[in-house]
Order: C-alpha cells, then sequence, then structure tokens
C-alpha cells in the first residue's frame, strides 16, 4: 500500500496522498525490508509521448504559423518540460509563452518569448494562429478573451480529458495525453531537422528581434508600476519587486495571494523552476504550513536538481534554500497562524512572512461583481458585506509572535520608504535560524 501511495504519488500531476488503516493493521509488526527492497527505486509512472503522425501535423503548424503561442498553467511542476519548451521557444522564432495559471515558474520571465497579462498577454491570445496548449486546466477565461475562430488550437496534457471538471473544451484540433517533456523533445527534433526550417530563418530572425523588443518594453511597464508611491504609501507592486530585488535570487517562494498572485509572479520574474508553490484549487490558508514543509524538504535534500535529488548527509547547510511565505491578509486568519509559527519554532524551520494587508477579502468583492454587478450585493461596503479588515483587522504580528513564544521578529510596514530596511533585517533573522514576518500594509 505504501509503495502503491508513492506511485500516486509522484505520477503525472503529483501530490500528496493519504493512507488510511485500521489501529490494529497500524500496530501490527512489519517484517524487515529485505536489501533488495531497501535499494529498489521508488515507484512512479510515466506516460509516452506523441504518436508520429501528431508529431508531424504540430511541428508543421508551428513552424509555419505566423504568430504561434504557447499558453500553460502548471508545466512547471516538470523542470524537463520547463527546459524543452525554452529550447523550443529559442529554435522557434516568434513563438510567444504565455503561463495563464501564474503558480509555478512553467517558463522563464527572463525569456524575450515570455508574455504576461500586463505585457499583452490578452493580445497574444487573440492575434495567434496556432496555439498549443501544454499542462494546463484554464487556459484563458472565453467571457474575457478567447482565440479567434480561426487559430487551430492543439491541447498537450497529462490530464487533456479533465474527467473531473464539469465543463471544459477548447475546441482543439488534438488532443493528447502525453508527457510534455516527451512531446516537446520530440516537437523540437522534428522541427529542427525538417526541410521547411531553413525557408524560415529570415522571418523567423525579424520575429525574434520583435519580441526582444516588446519584452524589453514589457518590463519597463512593470518597472514603472513598482515605481514609489507620490504619497509615500506601500504598494503591492513595490512589495512584490523588492522582494526580487532584495532576496536570494534561488528563493522558493510559497504563495496564497488570491487576487493578488498575478502581480505577485510579474514583479518576481521568476527563471529557476521549483522556485514558485502555489494551491492549484481551493485552500485558503494552506502556505503557511507548506512553507514549513518546504523548508523541511530543502533542509534534508538538495533539491537544486530534481530528476536527481540527493538527501543532505550532514542535515541542513548554508547552501539549503531561502523560503518565503507571500500570503493574503484573510488567507492568514484561515491558515491557523497559532499552530504555524508554534511549530516553525518548535521545528527550527525558519522563513520569512510577508502578509499582503490589503484590508479584507478582495476575492469576495472580485466574485460578487464579476457574476452579479448590479445586485443587491456589489452595491453593498466591504462593512456591510462582513469582508472589511481595514479598521478593526487583528493584530498580526501579535497573533505570529505569541504563537511563537515570543521567537519570532515581527514588523508593521505602511510606507515604501521603510520596506527596504526591515527587510533586509527579516531576510538576516531567517539567515541567521529565526523566523520573520512582515505585515505590509498596501494602499
Amino acid at each position: 500500500m505504501v509503495n502503491r501511495a508513492l506511485l500516486m504519488a509522484s505520477t503525472g500531476n503529483p501530490g500528496p496522498t493519504y493512507l488510511t488503516a485500521t489501529r490494529e493493521a497500524l500496530a501490527a509488526p512489519a517484517p524487515p525490508e529485505s536489501e533488495v527492497q531497501k535499494t529498489r527505486p521508488i515507484s512512479t509512472c510515466k506516460l509516452g509521448g506523441l504518436s508520429s503522425d501528431a508529431v508531424e501535423e504540430i511541428g508543421n503548424a508551428l513552424l509555419l504559423a505566423v504568430h504561434p503561442l504557447v499558453v500553460t498553467g502548471y508545466l512547471g511542476r516538470s523542470h524537463a518540460a520547463v527546459e524543452a519548451l525554452k529550447d523550443l521557444a529559442d529554435l522557434v522564432g516568434g513563438l510567444r509563452v504565455f503561463d495563464f495559471e501564474a503558480r509555478t515558474v512553467s517558463f522563464p520571465a527572463s525569456h524575450p518569448a515570455a508574455v504576461f497579462r500586463a505585457t499583452g498577454a490578452a493580445d497574444a491570445i487573440k492575434s495567434a494562429d496556432v496555439i498549443l496548449v501544454l499542462d494546463a486546466d484554464v487556459p484563458w477565461i472565453p467571457t474575457k478573451v478567447k482565440p479567434s475562430d480561426s487559430a487551430k488550437i492543439y491541447h498537450i496534457d497529462i490530464d487533456p480529458r479533465k474527467d473531473r471538471m464539469m465543463l471544459f473544451d477548447i475546441f482543439a484540433a488534438g488532443s493528447y495525453n502525453a508527457e510534455a517533456s516527451v512531446a516537446l523533445e520530440q516537437l523540437r527534433h522534428f522541427i529542427s531537422s525538417s526541410p521547411s526550417l531553413e525557408s524560415q530563418q529570415v522571418s523567423f530572425q525579424l520575429r525574434r528581434q520583435e519580441l526582444e523588443e516588446a519584452h524589453v518594453k514589457g518590463l519597463e511597464l512593470l518597472a514603472e508600476r513598482a515605481e514609489p508611491s507620490e504619497d509615500g504609501l506601500l504598494t503591492k507592486d513595490y512589495l512584490f519587486a523588492s522582494l526580487r530585488r532584495l532576496l536570494p535570487a534561488d528563493a522558493i517562494f510559497v504563495s496564497d495571494s488570491m487576487t493578488n498572485q498575478v502581480p505577485l509572479m510579474e514583479q518576481l520574474q521568476l527563471t529557476i523552476p521549483g522556485s514558485s508553490f502555489s494551491k492549484g484549487g481551493s485552500g485558503l490558508g494552506w502556505a503557511g504550513g507548506a512553507a514549513i514543509g518546504i523548508k523541511l524538504a530543502t533542509d534534508m535534500y538538495d533539491t537544486n536538481h530534481r530528476n536527481g535529488i540527493q538527501r543532505r548527509e550532514k542535515g541542513p547547510t548554508q547552501n539549503s534554500r531561502f523560503v518565503c511565505e507571500v500570503i493574503g491578509d484573510g488567507s492568514f486568519v484561515f491558515g491557523v497562524p497559532s499552530a504555524v509559527y508554534w511549530a516553525q519554532h518548535r521545528l527550527q524551520t525558519p522563513f520569512l512572512t510577508i502578509i499582503i494587508n490589503n484590508g479584507g477579502w478582495k476575492a469576495t468583492r472580485g466574485c460578487i461583481n464579476d457574476v452579479h454587478p448590479h445586485g443587491m450585493a456589489a452595491a453593498m461596503t466591504d462593512d456591510g458585506l462582513g469582508i472589511d479588515l481595514k479598521n478593526d483587522g487583528p493584530d498580526y504580528c501579535g497573533i505570529a509572535k505569541s504563537a511563537a513564544n515570543g521567537n519570532l521578529e515581527v514588523w508593521k510596514v505602511e510606507t515604501w520608504e521603510a520596506l527596504d530596511g526591515i527587510l533586509k533585517k527579516a531576510m538576516d533573522e531567517v539567515k541567521a535560524g529565526k523566523g520573520a514576518l512582515i505585515d505590509a500594509v498596501i494602499k
């Protein structure tokens, strides 16, 4: 049963597997493992690649497309797939890549092919003539933006049928159940050896130049958003850009930032696969416990190379990864902070917590306005709906510090001028082995 659980946890969309057993079964003596069992590799199940016909059809479509686009969601769970997608983007000039779900590092933000919501993703979807959807549950929301009727769409996924979703149809010309890393390598090999590649080089070079120029302009736009505010108050973009600027380049971010997830990822501009974790569904408040688990894992194992994780023989070292939890104020309340910060201290898993304090549950307000924009609830104030935390919110710093029996450094920040200094102090505390928390009040 344990091997079965490990197989399920490491196959396809990896994640936790829960085992239940009777008390008698758990209390029964376990026979000793044989030497063969001890050295046997952990069970896993790998999908194959595309058929030769599919490789030819998709490969030719990408090669001859004028505005090709890749849309992904959780491709970053496979580090090999990220590298393979980067190689494909280097090969096919003008290919753009959009990570719609912004949860994992599915494509390096520094690559010229990367496009964000703030830098033209909607236009990229609408103008694309060929779209390759890779490992994504929601590549776009049709009521907000959708491809043109003439666009040819291909879908490669570990779960292309989405059996557990009531509605899913992206009008794909072909859907394929395949391992993205394998499929992408097949497509790269087909295109690189195609006789038509040479005739495309001139147009590819022009498109690469256009992408590079657009990428630079996009980064300039994001930088403008992160400029200090004239009134001195802290903004979300300045906060997130400061995390990118001041924290270690290989820091791991554990986010439960809800309505701020997209601007967070746009400003962090992450490039290392495995440096971002976020929940894929419901579960507000999960990030605190997840940060403890990730810190334990990175202390015990060298996770820089996903395909060859090695246990640290001497335990935690100076090379273990810096972990930063970024969580909304509402999610912080749901996360049982009394347990999180007691466990952080007790287990000696120091990480930095950034609370995005925007004064309430903005996701609730957003849902109300989207679904019933002219309804009674939309006309009510946040206070009237019971989702306002501006005037009488909890003392987040006090809650966390008391839960850790005082073994936690805490600060509350409301101005951008004070942020950098406090962020550096917090980082030093974490590196010295003590947890830190910043309640960042954003305008």
